[in-house]
């Protein structure tokens, strides 16, 4: 895995996944917002175009590098935690995210074993991860 921080999308699989799903889901405008000459950060442009599209768009593009038909509860470690970067990403972002969806993240949160080379930081932001979803979560429920 290659990792570069301790939020669960700061990992290949999880930013290959939202670089496809916000390119298939956005077209030009993405590539265009991603260039160089463009003064937005990359922070902003994914706030800026992240939607129920997207995230709908990278889960599909995170799907599609799995063993077809693999079910969801024998997808590795890797897979789980690209899953649930995605799922985070979209929620710092305020984007509706389905039920279905946020319990499977929560559950891969709550169920994750991998090494971490900066362990304490890490189980510190999968708390605070663990707490967006679930936020996240109550504000779909019926009221």
């Amino acid at each position: 895995m290659g990792s570069w921080g301790v939020n669960s999308y700061e990992n290949d699989e999880a930013a290959d996944a939202l670089d496809a799903g916000y390119d298939r889901a956005c077209g030009p405008i993405y590539e265009e917002l991603m260039d160089d000459h463009c003064p937005l950060s990359f922070d902003e442009v994914q706030k800026k175009l992240a939607s129920p599209e997207t995230l709908e768009a990278a889960i599909a593009c995170l799907i599609e590098t799995i063993p077809a038909g693999l079910p969801l509860e024998s997808w590795d470690a890797l897979a789980r935690l690209a899953f649930v970067g995605i799922v985070v990403r979209h929620a710092e972002f305020a984007v509706a995210i389905p039920n279905e969806i946020l319990r499977q993240a929560i559950e891969w949160l709550e169920q994750e074993d991998l090494e971490w080379d900066e362990a304490t930081l890490r189980r510190l932001r999968r708390d605070k991860e663990r707490a967006l979803l679930e936020r996240a979560s109550r504000t779909n429920e019926p009221h």
